[in-house]
């Protein structure tokens, strides 16, 4: 028999509480979870809406206008290029490397694009590096200072690549090529012209181009590179030109501006410099 469930109370039989039944609870689990599903979508498609707004400027063909002589030029100085690298440290990395620079010089020209201007020309130039010549010159500085940032952004993302496919199994190559990528990248950072720091300072300060010069001075002794001596002149050159310029609305940018360029500037220029030193020691590691 089975057993029955009585009342303390009374003798009456037990009766327990009504459950809802199992569907409605089911309906309720589910419509919820649709509207939360719903709600989570639209937040997404506005988020979505407002970077494909903030980031559709940068889809443009950054190779736009380029004609047969700028091609023949871009395409003559790279392999030039890689045949000067390849005579002293071997085809593969010198095909390496000269990728990694185009990828900067296209990082330069994509910002140079989107901000409305025309590239001239690409040029590479052995042992020296690359550059984009442009046929408009931007308006104000903080222009001026994001064009610069776009190269060094784009070559430290192609060379932070490199190492991640080292620590995923690939050979020494890969870090040879992340070392000299990110050696590039802080090397073009510093404050003085022509180099892309130089570009950037105008956006934050002109005192920076004084310690950019010194900093280049040190490296020149340091390496004893004649190449250096001239880098050296002709940033003496730009700041004397900056300095005397006959636009001054050219540096009147909100400090807001000066704030979101010195924090990329400083941010990228401490990432690359703990990149560079660390890939610098693991390769002295192999090669003991």
């Amino acid at each position: 028999m089975d057993p029955i469930l009585l009342n303390p109370d009374t003798t009456k039989p037990f009766s327990p509480p009504v459950q809802p039944p199992v569907r409605r609870k089911l309906w309720k689990v589910v419509s919820a979870s649709l509207l939360g599903a719903g709600l989570l979508f639209l937040k997404l498609k506005t988020v979505i809406f407002l970077l494909f707004a903030k980031f559709k400027v940068l889809m443009v063909n950054p190779l736009e206008g380029f004609g047969a002589a700028q091609l023949a030029i871009s395409g003559g100085s790279m392999v030039v290029t890689i045949g000067a690298y390849a005579f002293k440290m071997g085809l593969r990395f010198a095909i390496g490397f000269v990728l990694l620079t185009v990828i900067h010089e296209l990082g330069h020209a994509l910002l140079i694009r989107a901000k409305g201007l025309r590239v001239d020309a690409m040029v590479f130039i052995p042992f020296v590096g690359g550059a984009v010549t442009l046929k408009d010159q931007p308006t104000s500085a903080f222009d001026d200072a994001q064009i610069g940032l776009a190269g060094p952004i784009a070559g430290t993302l192609a060379s932070f690549g490199c190492l991640m496919v080292y620590r995923w199994g690939g050979g020494p190559l890969y870090l040879a090529l992340a070392f000299a990528g990110f050696l590039l990248n802080v090397f073009n950072l510093l404050p003085i012209g022509p180099l892309d720091g130089g570009r950037i300072a105008g956006g934050i300060s002109k005192w920076i181009w004084v310690l950019g010069g010194l900093a280049l001075f040190y490296v020149m002794v340091t390496w004893k590179s004649p190449l250096l001596i001239l880098v050296l002149i002709l940033g003496m050159f730009q700041i004397y030109k900056a300095i005397t310029r006959p636009d001054p609305g050219f540096y009147s940018i909100t400090a807001a501006q000066r704030t979101m360029i010195g924090l990329t500037y400083f941010s990228l220029l401490m990432f690359l410099g703990y990149q560079t030193v660390v890939t610098h020691k693991e390769l002295l590691a192999l090669a003991a």
